[in-house]
């Protein structure tokens, strides 16, 4: 069975999303991006809907942790 992932946070663009995927695994939390964009083939897709930052379930309280203290 795969494991299932917790949507962390919700960004309007990629840039914003591996910023912030990139604080969380410099933390040892791993962490993926998902993007609706047609597989890169429809980029323009991707305006659609927002870019998520996953994490495993059980580092997702963290993860939140992690990403407030840095918006202050």
């Amino acid at each position: 069975m795969a494991e299932e992932y917790v949507i962390v946070r919700r960004f309007t663009t990629e840039v914003e999303a591996e910023l912030a995927r990139a604080i969380l695994e410099s933390n040892g939390i791993a962490a993926a991006v998902l993007r609706d964009d047609g597989g890169g083939m429809l980029p323009a897709m991707s305006l659609l809907s927002a870019v998520r930052l996953v994490v495993a379930p059980a580092d997702a309280e963290t993860a939140r942790e992690v990403l407030s203290a840095g918006d202050g």
